[in-house]
Parts: C-alpha cells; sequence; structure tokens
C-alpha cells in the first residue's frame, strides 16, 4: 500500500478529557474542564493557544445540537492566532504530556438558550488544527429566586470588569464584604473563592484550606491545585511532596505545580498585582 504525504495528518492537538458540571444555571458562569493531549500521543507541539477562566482568546468553540437531532443549531468555531510576533499566550506541549485547563464558555452560548438538555460538542485549537471533544449532553435551569438575585448584586461590578473571569481579578469596591463561599451549590462559587484567595484579608499562609470543600465536580482537580498554593504558602518544606501526589493524581496539572515551585502561578501573579 502507497502512502503519500498528502494521507499524513500533522500532529496537532486532541481533547483527552473533557468535564461539566451535572447542570448549568441559565445567566451565570458556565465552566468546563478540558484535557489537552497531542495526536499522535508521541508528537511535541509548539505554541499551542492558551485559553483561561478569564478569557478564551478565540481558542474555544462550540456545536450545539437539539437531542435527536442529526444537524446541529449553534456552531461557534475557534479563531485564536498563534503568532509570536503577536505575543499572543500559548504553551508547549512536549512528547506524552497532557494539560489540564479550566475555562468559562458562557460567552460562547446562543442568547436565546433556554432551559433543558442539549448535546455539545467541544472546539480547542488555532485553525486549521482544531481538536474536537466527543458528543456529550448539556443541562441548563432556570435560577432559582435567591440565585437571581445574588447575581443581580454582582451585575454591575460584573459589567464593569467585562466578564466574570475578569471580575475574580479586578478589587472588590468594599473589601469587608469580600467572603469565601460556602455552598456547594452556589453556581458561584469558583469565581467568588478565587476572588477571595486574590484579595481577601488573609495572606494565603493563613487561608484555612476547608474552604475548598465546595469545588467538587467539574472543580475537583482546581481544588488540588488551590490546596498546593496553600500548602506552599504555608510549608514550602511539604511542598514538592504535596505536588508529586497531585502531578499523580492529575497529570494535566504538571505546568501549574512546576509554576508553584518557581513562585510563578497564575495566583501568585494576581496576588502581586493586587
Amino acid at each position: 500500500m502507497e502512502v503519500s504525504a498528502a494521507d499524513i495528518a500533522p500532529p496537532g492537538p486532541s481533547l483527552v478529557g473533557v468535564d461539566v458540571e451535572p447542570e448549568y444555571v441559565l445567566g451565570f458562569p458556565v465552566y468546563v474542564g478540558i484535557t489537552i493531549g497531542s495526536a499522535p500521543p508521541g508528537a511535541s507541539l509548539l505554541r499551542l493557544p492558551l485559553p483561561s477562566p478569564a478569557a478564551l482568546r478565540g481558542a474555544i468553540g462550540l456545536r450545539l445540537w437539539r437531542p435527536g437531532e442529526a444537524e446541529p443549531f449553534f456552531e461557534e468555531a475557534p479563531t485564536a492566532v498563534v503568532d509570536p510576533e503577536l505575543s499572543a499566550p500559548s504553551f508547549r506541549l512536549r512528547a506524552g504530556e497532557v494539560r489540564r485547563l479550566l475555562v468559562e464558555v458562557s460567552e460562547l452560548l446562543p442568547d436565546d438558550l433556554s432551559a433543558g438538555a442539549v448535546d455539545g460538542v467541544l472546539l480547542y485549537g488555532a485553525p486549521p488544527h482544531i481538536a474536537e471533544s466527543g458528543r456529550g449532553r448539556l443541562s441548563f435551569r432556570e435560577p432559582t429566586d435567591v440565585e437571581r438575585a445574588s447575581l443581580a448584586a454582582l451585575r454591575p461590578e460584573v459589567e464593569a470588569a467585562g466578564s466574570f473571569g475578569r471580575w475574580l481579578r479586578v478589587p472588590p469596591p468594599d473589601p469587608s464584604r469580600l467572603a469565601p463561599p460556602a455552598d456547594p451549590g452556589d453556581p458561584l462559587r469558583y469565581p467568588r473563592l478565587v476572588k477571595y484567595l486574590i484579595h481577601g484579608p488573609e495572606e494565603l499562609d493563613a487561608v484555612d484550606p476547608a474552604l475548598l470543600g465546595v469545588l467538587g465536580g467539574v472543580f475537583a482537580p482546581e481544588a488540588y491545585g488551590l490546596a498546593a498554593e496553600l500548602v506552599a504558602a504555608r510549608d514550602p518544606g511539604a511542598f514538592a511532596g504535596y505536588a508529586q501526589q497531585v502531578k499523580a493524581a492529575y497529570p494535566g496539572l504538571t505546568a501549574w505545580m512546576d509554576a508553584i515551585a518557581a513562585g510563578q502561578s497564575d495566583l501568585a501573579w494576581a496576588r502581586g498585582h493586587r
């Protein structure tokens, strides 16, 4: 059998894992955990686009179907441009590595999305190298009255910041009102907690690790990553051992653990620039 160069796909990213919440609340942030690998797995990839909870940077797309239908009713394709001259945030995947990223995709959803279930495929990359997830179910519900009131109270701050991702980096107008979330069912528990860790009154070495208990489900890996941040602040001598445990449990967090060790994690940067 003859194989031509045209038959061989160039190496590119693959989505080896996608984690979603059992149910999302309309009007609130929609966090998705993605684990990026390379295809083929032994390939080393340079300058992959780097989205974050604060900014998708064109690296994430979404395709939606109504359950049981063959044709999607909505699609938003990735538009990222990875150019070293533009200084766009990017990262490298060495052979065999994976990278876990948490992204917030509510800005991609259609404005007329209603409560109920849809099927979705998540897209990642920079054209023409786009990775697609498998098709999975996403469920949405209307907010409760308490949730509506909570969102309404924050709306002026969030709109001024531009998004929930950017809001968590902005100093609170009244620091005395800043408090960590206590409800594991709070749809704002992740941004509230991260904002508290960045702008709260305590130094990281004084933060109670029990506060991270609200981060289950899609945020479970991030809970371990944030716990490592607290260990590094509280007991630097114990950090190396804890980081190895985190890497073993979640290989996609290796880059985060290495950044903490170097004093260059996103949390350290945000606290240093508050």
